[in-house]
């Protein structure tokens, strides 16, 4: 009996880990988005070339988005921030990975984004 609730309380933890690994896992808006992206705000307002800091905040934040959960995350953290910015190019988002030679496809990201996809 003793071994069996060692077992499940083994479990139980085992669980709890994991989701918490999976939370901590997600880029976090303020401390990994907004600092990765803050430098290219210069780009998406019109500036011809992404400064080496966008180019190495982006990589950056590319690196740690892995799933479709952490994609959303940061389209929903873009989503809320780029509306309080001022007037910007929505259109300008998807060149940043070209721009600064990285593999990751950024959607336009605007209020009516729909994030879910």
């Amino acid at each position: 009996m003793c071994h069996s609730i060692k077992f499940v309380a083994m479990l139980v933890l085992l669980v709890i880990t994991s989701d918490i690994t999976t939370i901590a896992a997600v880029p976090s808006c303020n401390n990994d988005v907004i600092a990765s992206l803050t430098p290219c705000l210069g780009f998406i307002k019109g500036v011809a070339v992404p400064a080496a800091e966008c180019c190495s905040g982006a990589r950056n934040l590319a690196s740690q988005v892995s799933g479709e959960g952490d994609r959303q995350a940061v389209c929903q953290c873009l989503k809320g921030v780029l509306t309080r910015i001022g007037p910007y190019d929505p259109n300008r988002i998807p060149l940043i990975g070209p721009k600064c030679g990285i593999n990751v496809s950024i959607p336009p990201v605007d209020a009516n984004t729909d994030c879910s996809g």
